[in-house]
């Protein structure tokens, strides 16, 4: 999928999931704490794609998100070579490999939960990569006068903005809005991502780190089956190519029911 759909679908998802806590723990949800949760989520849906150095989050903070997407895409590439069997896809397994798996989004969530729990300064910056890098994508879903107006389309705008809803925060002494559930928000974004992606032609290796039984028809003893198979969510003939007409239906659906579950909640 497009940066656009997976910003968008992780945004209503965001929203809802900040809806489903609220009626779960009966504390009530403010404007805040739905802004919080619907675009960290949408800019954790574009984070699997910081294996690709020109994605929109890759480009999104500049030097931090640049140095962060070479240490992963290390990582991506250290772990397909100590995991890959010899049945598994050639390449190096850098773009649509580790940082795309389920696996990698709850471990990151976890660690985002723990950083933000140790230091509130932790969950101000993770706010700031998500909130820089969902800004960036969903300008592009307002009209262009308002892009225009807002200056979103100049190339440092999207990071101001989110500099200062940090700001905002702070002022406001909103940081509890932040905390732990700030790491379910990222792994919840990056699963989003990943179910998009496996809506698509191409397709995720889900099952990561466990094996599957090899798709070449082996028959032969001790074949090790495959960790980096690319899986989708839907059968081939339902799947849909990046780009298509059905994808941009996603996207405005996706938006439109995200502010309509805001309204109702607010109503």
């Amino acid at each position: 999928m497009m940066n656009g759909s997976h910003a968008a679908t992780g945004l209503l998802v965001g929203v809802a999931a900040t809806g489903v806590e609220a009626a779960l723990t009966g504390a009530p949800a403010g404007p805040i704490a739905f802004a919080v949760g619907g675009f960290v989520t949408a800019g954790a849906a574009l984070l699997p794609d910081i294996d690709h150095d020109e994605s929109t989050v890759t480009r999104s903070a500049g030097l931090v998100t640049r140095t962060l997407a070479e240490v992963l895409q290390w990582v991506a590439r250290r772990a397909f070579a100590a995991t890959r069997t010899p049945h598994d896809p050639d390449g190096d397994g850098e773009h649509r490999g580790l940082i795309h798996t389920p696996a990698f989004a709850v471990l990151l969530g976890v660690l985002v939960a723990v950083g933000s729990a140790v230091s509130e300064w932790i969950g101000l910056a993770v706010v700031w990569l998500m909130l820089t890098a969902a800004l960036r994508s969903l300008r592009w879903s307002l009209p262009n006068s308002l892009r225009t107006a807002l200056r979103l389309h100049w190339r440092t705008g999207p990071a101001s903005y989110a500099l200062g809803a940090i700001a905002a925060l702070v002022s406001l002494g909103a940081q509890d809005a932040l905390g732990p559930r700030l790491g379910v928000l990222v792994a919840l974004g990056m699963v989003v991502h990943s179910i998009g992606d496996g809506l698509t032609n191409s397709g995720i290796p889900f099952a990561w780190p466990f094996r599957l039984r090899c798709d070449r028809g082996c028959s032969r003893p001790g074949c090790r089956g495959q960790r980096w198979r690319r899986l989708g969510v839907l059968p081939a003939r339902l799947r849909f190519s990046t780009g298509s007409p059905i994808e941009r239906g996603i996207e405005l659906t996706s938006l439109l029911a995200a502010g309509g579950l805001v309204l109702l909640h607010f109503a």
